[in-house]
């Protein structure tokens, strides 16, 4: 017999027998049968009749509503310059960092980290034809910041304290 024929009736014998296990398996695992219950007598009082469900509602004046204190890092990235430059920059803190190119200056990005216990470490770099300035900012503050050469790159990176 061709060697071919002889493989794909090994294989389709293997699947007839893995489909046949598959339905004994199943087959012989029916529900056993509800255990019998027995009741003796009748109750001596009748069950308590539940009232209509009620809905119960409360609005806050809004004087009173606080809003919940955010421990995330809100991270500013921005590179300056003229014309446009190559951007990589570290999106959530871990490391995994994005690239764009052809970007035109001035160029920002907003981001939120969350935060884990540890401060994360920024990235940011940019290259253009020109001089170009990174600057890397957390709730508003800048914390990092640095100016290229013309051509040359401007790296802002660090762990945040």
């Amino acid at each position: 017999m061709d060697r071919q024929i002889v493989g794909r009736l090994a294989i389709a014998g293997i699947a007839v027998v893995a489909v046949a296990a598959v339905v004994v398996i199943l087959g012989s695992g029916g529900d056993p049968a509800p255990a019998p219950v027995a009741v003796v007598g009748e109750p001596s009082r009748p069950a308590p009749q539940r009232g209509p469900d009620q809905t119960v509602t409360r609005t806050l004046p809004p004087s009173t509503s606080v809003a919940a204190a955010s421990n995330d890092w809100p991270v500013t990235y921005e590179l300056t310059g003229a014309g446009t430059a190559t951007v990589v920059y570290d999106e959530n803190g871990l490391g995994l960092v994005h690239q764009e190119l052809s970007v035109a200056l001035p160029w920002r990005k907003d981001l939120t980290w969350p935060n884990t216990g540890v401060p994360p470490t920024v990235q940011l770099m940019g290259q253009g034809t020109g001089a170009v300035e990174c600057r890397i900012s957390i709730r508003g503050v800048v914390v990092k910041t640095e100016k290229s050469a013309p051509g040359e790159v401007a790296s802002c990176a660090g762990r945040l304290s």
